[in-house]
């Protein structure tokens, strides 16, 4: 693929001209750690620890946007909460290199949680409840507001504007899709709550990390204002009994915040925005070399038929949960 994409420019000597503006001096070593939406790479520094550097993916978020982010994660770090703050230099935790915005972090070490691991959850549990509590006071300003309706709807069309999904699949998708966004309609407007706050946004297994006996919560790209149970729901790995996990999460939540059980009724309508965002984003994001590697099955029509299976899924979990 030829065409031009929003991290062409991001050779390695970019990458090493970007880390040494902040006065840092790198020994050369690059790893890439796994990051499609935004780049990512550890990079070696003479006489140091290694440092994490981070590049946004342009045209994403605002620079406002991201400082908001960053003065978040600083007020965390005071406060004690387990996080990885971005690093400051002459009072700067955000620059400008080449038209791509970065930060660097310290390097953290350490294992993701264990799925089924009943004390890690209640662990999980306090942390998400601690990062709420000091996180409560002030809503933000220039970050998103959570709307599963209209994602499901931006998503929807945005699939059905292109021709990757197969024609012949477009009528069993919206069919599937209607059913999704009458449930999610029906149980937005009976549990819905009537303010939102800010929340991480995106707390899977992936953005935790347990080092040195605690766990710390990364990455916080796409906080923004939601409601708790975004923050919760994605630790439950079990669909036939998850309530013992829950109860796990939700005493360890309690620890530091009060959870209003009624939020529990919403967990079916982001299990379903989750999935068919999900396709989305790899649509959108079709264009980007990477993403091209790492999922090369995306534009079959096996995928497409596998996304259908995944939303009827979404439909029967979400009946037997009812029952």
């Amino acid at each position: 693929m030829t065409a031009t994409h929003s991290f062409s420019t991001l050779i390695p000597d970019t990458i090493l001209d970007a880390v040494e503006s902040t006065g840092l001096w790198s020994d050369s070593r690059i790893y890439s750690l796994n990051s499609y939406e935004n780049r990512v790479y550890q990079i070696g520094i003479e006489d140091g620890s290694p440092v994490i550097a981070k590049f946004y993916r342009p045209d994403r978020w605002s620079k406002a946007q991201i400082l908001e982010e960053h003065s978040l994660l600083l007020k965390l770090q005071v406060a004690g909460v387990p996080i990885v703050a971005p690093l400051m230099f002459e009072g700067k935790s955000l620059f400008c290199h080449k038209g791509i915005y970065f930060c660097l972090s310290p390097r953290l070490i350490g294992q993701h949680p264990e799925a089924d691991n009943l004390d890690q959850l209640y662990q999980l549990g306090e942390l998400i409840g601690q990062v709420h509590k000091e996180m409560s006071a002030v809503p933000f300003s220039e970050r998103i507001s959570v709307s599963p309706l209209m994602q499901m709807d931006q998503a929807t069309s945005q699939i059905l504007s292109h021709n990757l999904l197969p024609e012949k699949l477009k009528p069993l998708y919206k069919k599937q899709i209607n059913k999704l966004r009458g449930m999610s309609e029906a149980s937005i407007k009976a549990y819905w709550p009537t303010q939102l706050r800010p929340v991480h946004g995106d707390s899977h297994r992936s953005n935790l990390m347990l080092h040195e006996g605690q766990f710390h919560l990364l990455d916080f790209d796409d906080c923004q204002n939601g409601i708790a149970v975004q923050d919760l729901w994605l630790h439950i790995t079990q669909t036939e009994n998850p309530q013992q996990q829950l109860s796990e999460i939700i005493e360890g939540y309690e620890t530091y915040m009060p959870f209003d059980i009624r939020e529990l009724g919403l967990i079916d309508v982001f299990k379903s925005v989750r999935v068919i965002c999900y396709a989305a984003w790899l649509q959108n994001r079709w264009h980007d070399p990477a993403f091209v590697k790492a999922f090369p099955w995306f534009d079959t029509e096996n995928y497409w038929l596998n996304h259908l299976n995944e939303l009827k899924n979404c439909e029967l979990e979400w009946e037997n949960m009812s029952r």
